[in-house]
């Protein structure tokens, strides 16, 4: 017969007491096809425990941990109590197991000196129920499991006092103490006996001991999956064989109930304690004192946010209805001009409205798992963060504009300056010369660069009195990055840097229009000399019979000037091409840094410097114990040779591990969010551009980065709202 695989899961924290106390395990008991896993999460010492309390309540208070577990786990999973350890190894082996239908009971005595129990002051109360059990037997067999008929390894002692509570499991586990046995970090692991499991007893089973620190929220979590990596990666079509019949194969280590038992550990534990009321009561009284007066300072702190939020809600609404009452060519053409600042006006307005809305509770079924509550603890403060971080560098740019507004007023005059007669007159002029040893049409160059220099008069001439409120469109620009944040400023540069070039950008339109009139008729009058012709219907050029008027009037008398005419063409719309370029690629930098801001997960960075370990990106296991060998940390000049068969009385070897994360660097963390910016572009974005610029047609004006969705317009009263922030203050925790 083949031995039993057995993975025991044991807290760090437990190894502490198992050299002094005698405890009863409580945890979660997996069956699957390749090995047994024992999650032990609580550990409750048998003194604090009655037998009293043990026969009427236990059942109600498993039943109650149970509740409280997340749903799609304890459908799956049972939390109840798993078996017993004793720290009191006696001089002599235990009692051999085996599946014997009869037990004296004279030696039952000897049973719970074995088991470790005959210090404990529930043993007067055990051997009473064991005698009451003993003269009465013919009735308990009547009533009782045939799990607990087979028992006859000391352990049915320990399990009669709470029979009621176990009647529905079929598995109890016995744990020892060896001495001396000292593996990790001077603490002693714990030996595994046997095992009943469904009636029978099982042993020798080979043993591998795993300790982890019990996850907690605000701590850490545990988690088998990269961080942020996809459920599912698609595989390629066209699959080896052998890589399909691996496919098929159960997997050795089915880990995810395990990991989720392991989340939720601490949750139970707490639990637990808390429905048996273990701790004491002086350290009950002066918890809950702390706990008072961090409620109520909270409270508090609720209490301000909530006021000044209802205050920037009452002037948004203000703000709104101010808006309402526009004419309607405004209300046509200011999301037109303002186009980037009105949508992040918008954005910055519905984050301010909707933030008590993201920081409610999420639940309760998603709290007892920590990887559940820390991810949905990020969801919802994502939102708060971006903003406060965005407010912030706002204000930061405000208070830099408004104590520099005269260095900025003269560095913007003197740019423009710089720029107009220095880039934009000089060059028209240059252009209407002989440009590079280029020999232009006199006649078109001095056309199109007058054009060109009355728009650039013109606009000189508006600039000398638009100057005049450079001051207040600074001031400006300081109240809404201090209002609103730095993305509106940004976006308010972006609107006002296209305002301000428009007579650029009408020049860059007709002579693009110029020269994409003359490269579509140079390419028909090709196509003509080859006696071909374009079909539009099928998007082809068909072959085609033209006249010899056709060839020589059409194709004579308007090829030859257009042929001339481009040279002089292209060079104007080169320049002018140049500058859009010049002009987008800043509009383009700004609309990034603008979704950068917002993207940017700065609660989950401030996170990931304070506590890496919330950010798990798989397990690994350390091997502190194996193949009858120690390891370098586990040395003692006291401990035994564990190459004795004697040493494992009863039991098997075990393999002792310490269970180990990866945790995701600063780049994974952020990788997922930045990504997203880039999401909604086209991929033929640079295609488009380039194709637009060769030909002479209109290419993209805007990347079209990913922004945060808007949201209808919230209309409550503001005393719901100040509720409604208060109640989102007090379920907010980080």
């Amino acid at each position: 017969m083949t031995r039993r695989k057995c993975r025991l899961w044991w807290p760090e924290q437990f190894l502490s007491c198992t050299s002094s106390s005698n405890l009863f395990l409580f945890g979660w008991f997996m069956d699957s096809v390749n090995s047994l896993d024992i999650v032990v999460a609580a550990a409750i010492p048998s003194l604090n425990l009655s037998v009293h309390l043990l026969q009427t309540n236990l059942e109600e208070i498993l039943r109650s941990v149970n509740g409280n577990m997340p749903v799609g786990f304890r459908e799956s999973s049972t939390f109840s109590m798993l078996g017993y350890y004793t720290a009191d190894y006696p001089d002599r082996k235990l009692k051999p197991v085996g599946n014997q239908n009869d037990e004296n009971p004279s030696k039952t005595k000897d049973h719970l000196h074995c088991l470790g129990v005959k210090d404990s002051p529930v043993k007067a109360n055990i051997c009473d129920i064991v005698k009451k059990q003993c003269n009465q037997e013919s009735d308990l067999e009547a009533t009782s499991s045939d799990i607990y008929k087979r028992w006859n390894c000391g352990c049915k002692e320990l399990v009669e006092p709470h029979r009621q509570s176990l009647m529905s499991c079929d598995y109890w586990i016995l744990l020892f103490c060896k001495p001396r046995r000292i593996l990790y970090k001077n603490k002693q692991i714990p030996c595994l006996h046997h095992i009943h499991h469904n009636g029978d007893v099982l042993s020798p089973v080979d043993v591998h001991i795993i300790i982890y620190e019990p996850p907690t929220y605000g701590a850490s979590h545990l988690s088998l999956s990269y961080w942020r990596s996809p459920e599912c990666v698609g595989l390629p079509l066209k699959k080896p064989n052998w890589v399909n019949e691996l496919h098929k194969k159960p997997l050795l280590l089915d880990l995810n109930r395990v990991l989720m038992a392991l989340n939720c550990a601490n949750a139970a534990k707490i639990l637990l304690e808390q429905r048996k009321g273990i701790s004491g009561p002086i350290s009950h009284f002066f918890m809950s004192i702390l706990l008072r007066l961090a409620s109520i300072v909270w409270h508090m702190v609720a209490a301000l946010v909530a006021s000044i939020s209802t205050v920037v809600y009452i002037f948004l609404q203000l703000f709104n209805k101010l808006l309402s009452f526009r004419p309607r060519t405004l209300s046509f053409v200011l999301p037109k001009m303002f186009k980037h600042t009105w949508e992040n006006v918008h954005i910055r307005s519905c984050q301010f409205l909707y933030w008590p809305i993201f920081l409610q509770d999420t639940g309760v079924s998603s709290k007892p798992n920590v990887e559940y509550a820390h991810k949905a603890a990020l969801r919802k403060h994502f939102m708060w963060s971006n903003v406060l971080m965005d407010v912030l560098f706002g204000t930061v740019l405000g208070v830099l504009l408004l104590t520099n507004v005269e260095a900025i007023c003269t560095w913007v005059l003197v740019t423009v300056g710089l720029l107009t007669n220095d880039l934009l007159r000089s060059g028209c002029v240059w252009l209407m010369g002989v440009p590079a040893g280029f020999k232009l049409n006199n006649e078109l160059a001095e056309l199109v660069g007058m054009i060109s220099l009355n728009a650039i008069q013109i606009f000189s001439t508006l600039w000398f009195f638009l100057g005049a409120f450079l001051r207040l469109y600074i001031q400006v620009l300081a109240v809404l990055g201090i209002v609103f944040g730095s993305t509106v400023p940004v976006a308010l540069c972006i609107d006002m840097l296209k305002l301000v070039t428009l007579h650029v950008y009408a020049l860059h339109y007709l002579i693009s229009f110029l020269y994409s009139q003359q490269i579509q008729a140079l390419a028909s009058l090709w196509c003509l000399f080859r006696g071909r012709k374009r079909n539009p219907l099928r998007q082809r050029l068909d072959s085609y019979d033209y006249t010899v008027e056709q060839h020589v009037v059409v194709g004579s008398l308007l090829f030859t000037p257009l042929l001339l005419l481009i040279p002089t063409t292209s060079v104007f719309y080169i320049f002018f091409t140049s500058l859009i370029t010049a002009i987008l690629s800043l509009c383009i930098t700004f609309e990034i840094i603008i979704s950068l801001v917002h993207a940017t997960p700065y609660a989950e960075i401030l996170l990931w410097i304070i506590s890496r370990r919330r950010f798990p990106s798989g397990i690994w296991f350390r091997i502190k114990y194996a193949n009858y060998e120690m390891s370098v940390e586990a040395c003692s000049p006291t401990y035994l040779d564990i190459r004795n068969k004697d040493f494992f009385v009863g039991g098997s070897e075990s393999l002792v591990s310490v269970l180990c994360s990866n945790y995701a660097t600063i780049g994974q963390v952020i990788r997922h969010y930045y990504s997203d910016i880039f999401s909604e572009v086209s991929p033929s974005f640079c295609t488009s551009v380039a194709r637009g610029m060769l030909s002479g047609q209109r290419f993209p004006s805007t990347l079209g980065t990913h922004m945060p969705s808007t949201m209808p317009w919230m209309q409550i009263t503001w005393r719901e709202y100040w509720k409604l922030s208060y109640t989102a203050v007090l379920s907010s925790r980080l």
